[in-house]
């Protein structure tokens, strides 16, 4: 069984990222290798040649599926080598911060992405046996994978706050449209931390050059795998599509201003000098509306001294009751087990759909307003309830304030994410034992 190509796919977003680049099959060929040397240092750890060969393999059938043209051996090499550092240095941080991720919640997240491709776990180890991958070390690249997301999660993600002020703004501002889609691709030449100012004019220069090779009619997805530092270089730049609420800010903003294969200018952002190409575009703003229900029931319990059937019983006497005319608010205040709505005479307000339990929702749904539903039970006893009335309620703001709050912690998260990367490679021991690589990754950054 051949394995689809979109099985290796990463089940969340964290993978995504954390794979560019690499693959999640990176592991892979299960013929023996027969270079295993030291390469690099990485504190306390190393990464082996081996290592660095079976990434390669996978970053070229990566690049071959993107019917793209690989760059000079030296820069996908340097390229791929960045990756492998990066990921050592956050598992490393990871053990040392205590957090691991067991066999059990391993086989969980694998059985997880089994499931997304319509799978048993052993059929799916099955199918990526069934094209030459190494199942064991596909298992290790995922729980590397949670454990820097987790990782993520404690150092970066738990630290970022989203105001209104914030959301007011992001509301108010070019590209905030959270509705419209937006294809990307990017190109970035990073700026160090505490860069000189000849290391920065060194980079808005070689940015500047390779927009003027873009504009010259070169490819850009070529120029990016060979050229850019971006987590998505070895994937042309290209960033897939992405809400504009979920670009960050800058991104939005340019992306709104560009048409449909157009080049932006070079532009700074924390990281470094970017160009982005706007590949395509889709969707758009529309008004939300959803309908509400305002209802009201009673509710009888079971309890110490009233079995099911007795209070089967009681709501069916008290359904008879408000059918002979009798009062519903004050039925509800003497006999309703449901604290929330019974001083109320059971009134539970305007409700949108989801907030009912489904039984109770579907019950709801079937009365004309002012009808009184007969008895029917749910998870919390037996209910009698009258619809009272239904309304069309118009939700785009509160759901563009939702959205927007998601939006700007996406984008603090990832520009935070980005700088503590930074700051941990900076701060880790690199020792490269091959005089080659070091001067590559001289030349990447």
């Amino acid at each position: 069984m051949s394995l689809r190509p979109h099985l290796l796919r990463p089940v969340f977003s964290f993978m995504l990222a954390l794979s560019a680049g690499l693959g999640l099959a990176q592991s892979a060929q299960a013929e023996p290798q027969t270079l295993d040397r030291i390469i690099v240092v990485v504190n306390d750890g190393t990464i082996l040649q081996s290592e660095l060969e079976q990434a390669m393999d996978d970053a070229r059938s990566q690049i071959a599926k993107r019917q793209l043209a690989a760059p000079p051996e030296d820069v996908l090499r340097a390229q791929v080598l960045e990756r492998l550092i990066l990921t050592r240095v956050q598992t490393q941080r990871a053990e040392q911060e205590g957090i691991r991720v067991d066999d059990r919640e391993l086989n969980d997240v694998m059985t997880n992405i089994a499931k997304q491709n319509g799978m048993t776990l052993s059929a799916f180890a099955e199918a990526v046996r069934g094209d030459g991958l190494d199942y064991l070390a596909l298992r290790e690249q995922i729980r590397n994978e949670v454990t820097i997301q987790r990782l993520r999660n404690k150092e970066v993600d738990s630290r970022v706050v989203v105001t209104e002020p914030d959301i007011d703004a992001f509301l108010s501002s070019a590209g905030a449209n959270s509705d419209k889609e937006y294809r990307l691709s990017d190109i970035l030449i990073i700026v160090p931390d505490g860069a000189s100012q000849k290391v920065r004019d060194q980079a808005r220069s070689k940015a500047d050059e390779l927009l003027k090779r873009i504009k010259n009619g070169e490819d850009f997805a070529q120029l990016a795998i060979a050229n850019s530092n971006g987590q998505q270089a070895l994937q042309g730049g290209d960033l897939d599509w992405r809400k504009g609420a979920d670009l960050p800010a800058v991104f939005a903003n340019i992306a709104a201003k560009l048409d449909k294969g157009q080049v932006s200018d070079v532009f700074e952002t924390g990281s470094g000098y970017h160009i982005i190409k706007l590949t395509d575009v889709r969707g758009g703003d529309e008004r939300k509306t959803v309908t509400e229900t305002h209802a009201r029931h009673i509710l009888i319990q079971t309890n110490a001294i009233r079995d099911d059937d007795q209070a089967r019983a009681q709501a069916r006497d008290i359904y008879n009751r408000l059918k002979a005319g009798e009062d519903f608010a004050k039925l509800a205040k003497e006999f309703s087990d449901d604290p929330g709505s019974k001083n109320s005479g059971g009134d539970l307000g305007f409700q949108p759909p989801g907030v009912f339990v489904p039984e109770f929702q579907s019950r709801l749904d079937q009365l004309q307003p002012n009808e009184i539903s007969e008895p029917f039970r749910t998870q919390f006893g037996w209910h009698v309830a009258q619809l009272l009335e239904r309304r069309e309620r118009d939700v785009t703001d509160e759901q563009k304030r939702a959205r927007a709050r998601t939006a700007i912690g996406t984008r603090k998260s990832a520009e935070e994410y980005d700088i503590w990367l930074r700051r941990l490679r900076n701060e880790a021991y690199i020792e490269y034992r091959i005089p080659s690589d070091a001067e590559a990754a001289k030349q990447l950054q």
